[in-house]
């Protein structure tokens, strides 16, 4: 595996060149203890009743994804550094060399991310294949076979199993879906190549988020530790402050236009529910995005907004009975 890249000066070539071997060897680490934790996920996932399926998978996929952003986020830090202190020398800023060096591993890694996947609901993928079976005795002596023609499993052609579909859509990186096509999460059936390439890109998507957001704060520390901004940055960081920030990163209204103004409608509700009520009828924000931009579950957000409706029924029906009040009311 090599990293492609363009870099000025002896000096931060030598220095780069070693990150990169560097995380070649340990991103294989990572590799092979992250393909050791897919077979022992389909072994207990073989053994698990249906509604329990889900949540094994996750519960080992989760900690693996994690070391996994760890290692890149730790490699970013190293390429920041050495930027930061050869700055002439870069010749771009160093949160530009830093993301640039980590294109390739990160295009792996999100392959990586569909085979775990593929080894963790079948058993075997690309990498890992089943050969046989042996009944074990004890005391005996036992050969297997092993062809050397075994021929590779397309990836292209593997289906999602419905049980995934158990974990909130929100959680796995897919936005909202219409109600006919959310599928069925109870059985083992396999899902159509449309539902496969959508919780795939959705498994990269939330990989991506998690990244990013580890990375912004390493960038952060590492700019912080260094005293100041580097100069030869400060007209990138500007030029990055101006464009649209992505969708996970913003938080309340903030990139909004509200295309209706229900302020009557807010009094007394309390300042979550106001948000929700406002996110949902005041900027007609799905409950996907309202539950990233409040940073809470979209059950939560279903509470919110069904508790402001509420609210909002009690005052219309109090304003209606002082109304009708108002009209028996002889004039004196």
């Amino acid at each position: 595996m090599k990293f492609e890249g363009n870099l000025h000066g002896i000096t931060v070539t030598a220095a780069v060149e070693a990150i990169d071997n560097m995380l070649v060897q340990e991103l294989d680490g990572v590799f092979h203890r992250g393909q050791i934790d897919a077979m022992f996920a389909h072994d207990e996932i073989g053994l698990a009743p249906i509604t329990q399926k889900s949540d094994i998978f996750y519960r080992h996929f989760v900690p693996a994804r994690n070391q996994l952003i760890l290692l890149l986020a730790n490699s970013y830090r190293q390429y920041f550094k050495v930027a930061l202190a050869h700055l002439r020398e870069v010749g771009t800023s160093p949160e530009q060399l830093a993301w640039n060096r980590l294109q390739s591993p990160i295009d792996v890694a999100k392959e990586w991310i569909r085979d775990w996947y593929i080894l963790a609901c079948d058993g075997e993928n690309q990498s890992v294949r089943h050969s046989g079976q042996i009944s074990f005795d004890s005391g005996q002596t036992v050969l297997l076979p092993i062809s050397l023609n075994v021929q590779p499993l397309p990836p292209e052609s593997w289906r999602v199993p419905a049980w995934l579909f158990q974990i909130s859509i929100a959680y796995v990186g897919v936005g909202p879906l219409k109600t006919k096509n959310v599928p069925s999460n109870d059985s083992e059936e396999r899902l159509d190549m449309a539902h496969t390439r959508l919780f795939l890109k959705g498994a990269r998507r939330v990989f991506l988020w998690e990244l990013r957001a580890t990375i912004e704060r390493v960038r952060n520390e590492e700019t912080a530790a260094a005293g100041a901004i580097p100069e030869t940055s400060i007209s990138q960081s500007e030029e990055a402050n101006k464009r649209p920030r992505p969708k996970h990163w913003l938080k309340g209204i903030e990139g909004l236009t509200r295309k209706a103004d229900l302020s009557k409608y807010k009094q007394g509700l309390t300042e979550k529910q106001e948000l929700a009520f406002s996110l949902k009828y005041e900027y007609e924000v799905g409950p996907a995005e309202i539950a990233v931009r409040m940073g809470i579950d979209r059950k939560t957000v279903a509470e919110h907004i069904e508790a402001a409706n509420r609210r909002i029924k009690q005052l219309q029906s109090n304003e209606r009975g002082k109304a009708n009040r108002a009209k028996k009311t002889p004039d004196l």
